[in-house]
């Protein structure tokens, strides 16, 4: 039968195909098909109906009588019901209903194992989950940063010092001007100024310090921030002396200010100032990180002068204009650079290796959490593999046990296809279920990271499950259903009816390649299990080690909080030197602090300062860049209250001040660096911004600053650990920010409340700020060690337990199946402990080949964590040795249960059964 016009399956004839209207006919028919499935049929059945009619009455006229005809013209037509088939199998849409067939079949077949699905679908929502929440935060960090629009477009703009080893500082107002100048390159550019964030607000008893920022007015333009309420600031304002305007961020007028909408337009106390609010921002914008306001940064002309190009204070940002990557605008930097280098008027940039490169706003703000999390990528990649061998490993065994089924099936005409579908038909409801389960383990793991996660890694960040998330997590469920899948689809596929029907007993193993399959895939999850297991053995190993360093002070029973004084009250230095002064000596009077001092900047606080410096008698060459250092500002005090040792000399007394002469003091690296055979006591340095000569009279030990191990590392720049430290009495160089510390034999935190109350002793409108203990600052330095110590040794954990259940399951599912062997061996004369051995020996073979691979990976794949680690190498022998012997007691301990059951079966009862 060839009806015209149109076919039954949708497609349409030739003539329809010249007029062009074939897609149209084809989604019509497919709709059809789908959704009017009955009208559909019924057209079919009165067609053949039809059909047939016309046929018998032909064979009638040929002389048959009516049955006879009717049962020519039915073998003519070829049976009713197969035309059908025919019919319906080259329809549109009929994949569609073959698959949805499956899927309902798959349902029934996994509400059938109710035991069996749970376990598969939790072991699917763990790997799916994890992976989920690695990704949500890699998006919530790297690709798209809350409150910054196209956030790839937003690059910041460093400098480096190459001579002097620091690689990533601050930029100077010339500088930025450069970047400024190419608008072909830079739709918007603006300043920060990194020094001036501390705002004292002053409403109520109790003055509160805020976190501001002072910045150019197209600050907002190239975050692309719109303000809530009010508008952002203007070129006019942001001028010397017309700079007392202010923005809110959304949580700061939320937690001051009540939420109020009517505070645009009004004034409020910021530095003993008044300010007029003439903006809100939206919620989530917040850069440069977690600040609570901004005003107009207000730099003079004279800032942007030639004169200061090597005077770094700003820290710079940057939106590329429409179409230029970021390679062509660091090509076009790399140009700029040379030409300040190639310029008479900047020849210091030639003599002290500086350059001028870009950096993408993301990995500037969370550059410390990248190796962490590709690591943490990288093991919930292998969890999620285990998980997918796992599911594989049960499907195998499942097989096994329908493999009758199956062979009916296939008996019965269902192709290879069609047994591969409904396997993956089953792994893809269960990677679906997985998934839905996976999205509330993934906020939970998102919300579990972000407390785990040192609060210095990830300042201000969010992670929201956005459209990108959700399109991740399905391919992630897509992945699985597949990778889950194929091994078992493939053996349904290679199924042999013949075989299966012929041997059709209870104990059919389901063949020996299925075996070995299901003990490759357990040797795989060994091997990925051993490689995250080393990974956190050699992370456990290296903090070990770190947390055992010697920073070069006593960091315990010291406690610190920070003051920032206000630039308008304490404006000239002997005002802030009075202030330091009576401070310390309230701390130092306090009951139960045996040390007290203050300085600035405090070591691990975050927090560095640098400079050049000049020795008296050393003419500077040409083409040398002279003399660099770390600068630190301290109080006589505050070397013993840090318990800082006194190689030589003597440091500061009360006696130093601002009247008598520049002292300075420095430390061991100093001395080492430029006067390795001389004794620097008594010899005169002076800073290079030009202040008075200050004589050395004593050299103290090093500290380390910023970490304990590796470079030194600060946010605004980078300084070798052996640079040298220069010290100077903060009663002859005073600064307005300084941090208090007092020491006690005891607790640190029961002088909690000691340093507020000096520092409202002296003057109640200042407030104290980041009160923590030092101990507290040096652990937390350790913070990208613990980050991915902690969560790569939960997702080894997670992997291990996996592994284990893997193997437990392979071994249980042999026993259950050779117990007809066991009985006859035992009938035979075999004892328990040959039994035992022999299926202990099974577990052991797998569990030695899974710890052969997996000791191969390791060393291929641990070298990723070197920059994580400290005194201990990434192909450490001793950590491959523990782990190995973990694995395998892990492996051991899986096996024996199964094992045990073996030497219980009956001989009589096994043997009867059979």
């Amino acid at each position: 039968m060839e009806p015209s016009g149109e076919n039954y399956d949708g497609s349409p004839s030739v003539d329809v195909a010249v007029n062009g209207d074939t897609m149209t006919k084809r989604i019509l028919s497919l709709f059809r098909n789908l959704f009017r499935k009955q009208a559909v049929d019924r057209s079919l059945d009165d067609e053949l109906s039809s059909s047939l009619e016309i046929l018998t009455q032909e064979k009638m006229k040929q002389g048959l009588s009516q049955p006879a005809a009717r049962r020519e013209a039915l073998i003519e037509l070829g049976g009713i019901e197969q035309v059908k088939e025919e019919v319906r199998a080259v329809r549109a849409g009929h994949a569609l209903e073959d698959f949805a067939r499956d899927v309902r079949f798959a349902f029934r077949t996994l509400a059938k194992s109710p035991g069996f699905t749970t376990v598969a679908v939790l072991t699917l929502a763990l790997g799916i989950g994890a992976t989920t929440a690695i990704f949500t935060i890699e998006n919530g960090l790297f690709l798209h940063p809350a409150g910054v629009p196209d956030a790839a477009q937003v690059v910041v703009q460093r400098v480096k010092y190459g001579k002097f080893n620091l690689r990533s500082l601050v930029v100077s107002a010339p500088d930025f001007v450069l970047i400024q100048q190419r608008k072909d390159l830079f739709s918007s550019a603006a300043l920060e100024d990194p020094y001036a964030s501390d705002f004292n607000y002053s409403s109520g008893e109790f003055p509160q310090h805020l976190v501001g920022a002072m910045v150019t007015w197209q600050w907002f333009r190239v975050f692309r921030a719109t303000p809530l309420l009010g508008r952002t600031f203007t070129k006019q304002e942001d001028r010397p002396g017309a700079n007392h305007e202010v923005v809110l961020a959304y949580h700061a007028w939320k937690r001051w200010f009540g939420g109020d909408p009517g505070i645009v337009g009004r004034s409020i106390r910021l530095n003993e100032q008044y300010y007029r609010v003439i903006g809100v921002m939206q919620r989530g914008f917040d850069w440069p990180s977690r600040v609570a306001l901004w005003t107009p940064l207000g730099l003079p002309p004279a800032a942007f002068s030639i004169g200061n190009t090597f005077n770094e204070e700003y820290l710079a940002v940057t939106r590329l204009a429409p179409k230029v990557s970021f390679a062509r605008a660091s090509a076009a930097v790399a140009m700029i650079e040379t030409r300040v280098i190639n310029n008479p008027a900047t020849s210091y940039a030639r003599d002290s290796g500086w350059g001028m490169f870009i950096l993408p706003l993301p990995r500037f703000v969370y550059g410390d959490l990248q190796t962490p999390l590709l690591i943490l990528a990288g093991a919930v990649g292998f969890v999620l593999l285990i998980a997918c061998a796992n599911i594989a490993g049960l499907l195998l065994a499942r097989a096994a046990g329908r493999a009758r089924e199956l062979a009916v099936r296939a008996a019965l005409g269902a192709s290879r296809w069609r047994l591969v579908q409904q396997t993956l038909a089953e792994t893809l409801l269960m990677a679906i279920a997985g998934g839905l389960v996976g999205a509330v383990l993934t906020k939970l793991g998102i919300h579990t990271l972000a407390a785990v996660a040192p609060e210095n890694l990830m300042p201000g960040a969010a992670f929201p499950m956005d459209g990108r998330v959700l399109l991740f997590a399905l391919g992630a469920v897509i992945l699985s259903a597949i990778v889950a899948g194929t091994v078992p689809a493939w053996a349904a596929a290679q199924a042999d009816a013949y075989s299966a029907l012929k041997e059709g007993s209870r104990t059919a193993s389901g063949g020996r390649s299925r075996g070995k399959l299901r003990s490759a895939l357990v040797v795989g999850e060994l091997a990925l299990g051993l490689i995250l297991l080393t990974g956190t053995g050699l992370l456990l190993g290296s903090l070990s080690k770190l947390s055992r360093v010697n920073p070069g002070f006593q960091p315990q029973g010291v406690i610190t909080a920070a003051v920032a004084l206000s630039r308008v009250k304490y404006n000239t230095p002997q005002k802030r030197v009075n202030f330091f002064r009576s401070v310390v000596d309230r701390l130092s009077a306090t009951p139960g602090v045996t040390e007290a001092g203050a300085g600035f900047p405090m070591p691990f606080s975050g927090s560095n300062v640098t400079g050049s410096f000049e020795i008296e008698g050393r003419p500077v060459a040409p083409g040398n860049p002279g003399s660099w250092g770390g600068r630190r500002f301290v109080t006589p005090g505050f070397f013993k209250a840090l318990g800082i040792r006194l190689l030589h000399g003597r440091t500061f007394s009360n006696e130093d001040r601002m009247d008598t002469q520049r002292v300075a003091v420095i430390d061991e690296a100093l001395a080492r660096r430029y006067w390795p055979n001389l004794d620097p006591v008594g010899q005169r340095i002076r800073p290079g911004d030009g202040q008075p000569w200050a004589t050395i009279i004593g050299v103290v030990a090093d500290v380390r600053f910023s970490q304990l191990a590796g470079t030194e590392q600060s946010w605004e720049g980078v300084q070798s650990g052996d640079s040298g430290v220069v010290y100077y009495s903060i009663y002859q160089k005073t600064r307005p920010v300084v941090f208090f510390l007092a020491r006690t034999a005891g607790d640190p935190w029961m002088l909690a409340g000691a340093i507020g109350r000096a520092v409202r002793d002296v003057d109640a409108e200042q407030p104290i700020y980041d009160l923590r203990s030092m101990s507290q600052l040096v652990w937390a330095s350790m913070g990208p060690q613990r980050f991915s110590l902690t969560l790569l040794g939960v997702f080894a954990a997670i992997a291990l337990v996996l592994a284990s259940v893997g193997l437990y399951g392979v071994i249980s599912y042999g026993v259950t199946q050779r117990a007809h062997e066991f009985g006859i061996r035992m009938a035979l004369g075999a004892q328990k402990h040959d039994l035992l051995r022999l299926v202990l020996g099974q577990g052991i073979r797998l569990a030695l080949a899974g710890v052969g691979i997996g000791i191969v990976g390791a060393l291929l794949l641990t070298r990723f964590l070197s920059s994580l680690l400290y005194g201990i190498k990434a192909t450490d022998p001793l950590t491959l040795i523990a782990v190995s012997l973990i694995l395998t007691g892990v492996a051991l301990l899986a096996s024996y249960i199964p094992a045990r059951r073996a030497t219980k079966v009956d001989p009589i009862v096994a043997l009867r059964y059979e």
